[in-house]
This record gives C-alpha cells, sequence and structure tokens, in this order.
C-alpha cells in the first residue's frame, strides 16, 4: 500500500464512522488501491462511537485524518466537520460500508476536469450482487412523481419517461446525464461549491 503523497491533495475523500469499523477499513482499504490515491487524503469523522474503531483503524492506516466528535451529531454536521478540514479540490462524501473501483478516483477528476459546469457528481452504484441500486439517481418527488412510485406504476412501466421519473429508470445507467439528486452515499461536489453554498444545513 502506497502512503499519499506529501503535494497538496486533489481529492479529499470524507467518511462518516459510527461503530462499523470492519466496513470502514475495507472501504479505505478499496481507496488505497485506487487510481489517484497518491493525490487522496481520507478523513474520517467519528460520530462518537464509542468502540475501538479509532484504534483499528489509525494503527492500519496512519495516513487517515481522524476527527473524533464527543457526541453524535449526524451526517450532516460530521460531513461539514470533514469538509472544513479538507484540502482537496474535490470533495467525496462517502459511506463508509461502501467499495470503490480501481478508477473512481480518477475518472470522477477527469469528467470534473473535462465538463466545467459539472458541480456534483454520483457515480453508477452497485449492490454487492453487482445489480443496479437504482437510488443512485432521483428526480425531485412531486406529488405526480411519488403517486407514479406508490401506485406501483414505476415497476410496471420503469421504461417511460412519465412513469419512471422517481429513480429516472427510462436513463441508461451507462451514460451520462443530468439528474436532479444523486445518493449521498458517494457524492462528488467541488469544494469551491460546497464552500459556496456553506455545506450541508
Amino acid at each position: 500500500m502506497v502512503a499519499p503523497s506529501l503535494l497538496s491533495p486533489l481529492v479529499s475523500v470524507i467518511i462518516v464512522n459510527y461503530r462499523v469499523p470492519e466496513f470502514l477499513r475495507q472501504c479505505i482499504h478499496s481507496l488505497a488501491d485506487a487510481a489517484l490515491f497518491t493525490r487522496t487524503e481520507i478523513i474520517v469523522v467519528d460520530n462518537a462511537s464509542g468502540d475501538d474503531s479509532e484504534t483499528i483503524i489509525t494503527k492500519q492506516f496512519p495516513f487517515v485524518t481522524w476527527l473524533g466528535l464527543k457526541s453524535n451529531a449526524g451526517f450532516s454536521k460530521a460531513c461539514n466537520v470533514g469538509a472544513r478540514n479538507a484540502l482537496g479540490e474535490f470533495l467525496l462524501f462517502l459511506n463508509p460500508d461502501t467499495l470503490v473501483s480501481h478508477t473512481t478516483l480518477s475518472a470522477a477528476v477527469e469528467f470534473f476536469n473535462q465538463t466545467a459546469n459539472a458541480g456534483i457528481v454520483g457515480p453508477k452504484i452497485l449492490n454487492g450482487d453487482g445489480t443496479l441500486q437504482v437510488g443512485c439517481k432521483r428526480s425531485f418527488p412531486t406529488p405526480a412523481v411519488a403517486f407514479y412510485r406508490l401506485s406501483g406504476l414505476s415497476r410496471i412501466f420503469p421504461h417511460s419517461r412519465r412513469f419512471g421519473r422517481y429513480n429516472l429508470t427510462y436513463l441508461s445507467p451507462d451514460q451520462t446525464a443530468e439528474v436532479d439528486a444523486i445518493s449521498g452515499s458517494c457524492f462528488w461536489i467541488r469544494r469551491t461549491l460546497f464552500e459556496h453554498i456553506e455545506g450541508f444545513d
């Protein structure tokens, strides 16, 4: 495992932890095996787990920045704490039970660099069995969109541009598209934009 470079990081990965050291360990392993890891910093914000998470992680991954909170602040506030301590141009908010592929970091940075008007990016997210996690992209939940989902019409007509709007199932998961919302489990944002909107509310 190669430690990150002493150069200013390009990517800051912010992970909120609460009593899941084994998931977190696997997540960090996948990050360490990814391309562009040498330009990446990892910040773990611990929501007062009260277990041995810190010992397990910092012993195995001494390059990780560990920020322990005195109480469980919840997801949004913990993310904001991590972002205030981040140095990277791009912020990646990542759930601890997530594994990244070898190209996750490099592909996202390349997309940002090629797409000047992209402020937030979400990847295709797969379940453990390799199937698509349809919640990785969504439209705004208007009353009509919610009705199509609750009535089952979205499941019956997933490829309909009208009925499939909740999870945008009519879009190809293998093509880039503009969407209204992405999953918080793997959420990329330019740091300048994050600071401009003053973080999560």
